[in-house]
């Protein structure tokens, strides 16, 4: 499923990154978790599919639509694939079948942070990226200060029909394990979920 959607909207921060392909400058960045939506809906106007954010209640599940849908508790450093709120109180499973019962409300609701994964980023168009990667020693915990750049396109044939998209966050894959940075200058962007 193919989903427009504005750029600007998503939470793209505390994204986890995968693989990337780049062809006839069409750039997919695969999206394995950390993506964070707001209360949006999704409409169709034939066989386009369009995000749109609404409130709360106006909203649905959208999250659901995704491979990957979960919760993470950044205190425990877990993610949860299954849960459920009794009395205020948030009961938890990870994906290994290991039940969390919390006993304070307060930390129930700090571990109710929804992400979802398991979809590609697509840059339709791309004119120019610049990617940096700085890899992590083994262990993820401190930058190896090693620096990665790679450069695509041509950044003067940037016009005003193209725009500039900024990701930041983890890539788990080659040339990381690392903190990514990458600047993109492409004319659209969609989210491919797959079926």
């Amino acid at each position: 499923m193919i989903v427009k959607v504005d750029f600007d909207v998503l939470n793209t921060f505390d994204c986890t990154y995968g693989e990337f392909e780049e062809k006839s400058n069409k750039l997919r960045i695969f999206v394995k978790g950390g993506l964070a939506l707001p209360h949006g809906r999704i409409s169709n106007v034939g066989q386009e599919f369009y995000f749109s954010v609404c409130a709360k209640e106006k909203s649905s599940n959208v999250e659901r639509l995704f491979p990957k849908y979960y919760i993470y508790d950044p205190a425990r450093k877990v993610e949860y694939v299954e849960w459920e709120m009794c009395e205020g109180l948030l009961k938890a499973r990870t994906d290994t079948g290991e039940w969390t019962q919390y006993e304070s409300k307060s930390d129930s609701l700090y571990a109710m942070h929804e992400y979802v994964g398991g979809c590609w980023f697509v840059f339709d168009e791309v004119v120019f990226f610049r990617r940096s990667v700085d890899r992590y020693m083994p262990g993820r915990e401190n930058s190896s200060e090693e620096k990665i750049v790679q450069l695509f396109g041509d950044s003067s044939r940037a016009d005003q029909l193209s725009r500039e998209f900024c990701l930041e966050g983890v890539l788990d894959v080659f040339p990381g394990s690392g903190w990514m940075s990458w600047m993109i200058r492409a004319k659209s962007f969609y989210i491919e979920i797959p079926d």
